[in-house]
């Protein structure tokens, strides 16, 4: 018998409410307690018998570090770079319905799946175009240093 699968959740998969989460094994880094804000949400989660831990250092930096080069990054909290890096850690699957999440799990080989709505289909690279100068750029930002305008985020074919 193979390893059992550890699935790491994220808060929109407990908000969505369609987890089981008396038949898997779940795991949520305990970052996951402070975005939820339903006192019976959190009750829930100490009742049920779900796993909480906190990625090691060395995961979040390689998390971090995909986000960046998938352009995510800026979209992210700092819950969601921990459900990356403990699904990288552990070599879990993420249970999510964040696209972005997706996106760079889809880009680090992590297997994931949806809480409750359709997934991303394809690995998406974000690029930076400026509503004024049509100037592009690889990484955020959120004005443009040479006119000054908004940058707004664009897939890149």
């Amino acid at each position: 018998m193979g390893e059992k699968k550890k699935y790491i959740i994220d808060t929109s998969a407990i908000l969505s409410g369609k987890l089981n989460i008396w038949e898997n094994d779940y795991i949520y880094p305990d970052s996951v307690i402070k975005e939820i804000r339903s006192g019976s949400l959190e009750k829930i989660l100490e009742v049920a018998d779900i796993k909480t831990c906190s990625p090691d250092p060395e995961y979040i930096k390689m998390a971090g570090e995909a986000a960046l080069k998938t352009g995510d990054y800026h979209v992210l909290s700092s819950t969601d770079i921990d459900v990356i890096a403990l699904a990288i850690e552990l070599n879990g699957i993420i249970i999510t319905d964040d696209y972005a999440i997706q996106n760079v799990a889809r880009y680090c080989g992590i297997e994931y799946t949806e809480g409750g709505i359709s997934g991303i289909k394809k690995n998406i690279i974000w690029k930076y175009r400026c509503t004024g100068c049509h100037k592009i750029y690889n990484e955020y930002r959120k004005i443009c240093p040479v006119c000054g305008h908004e940058v707004k985020r664009y897939s890149k074919k």
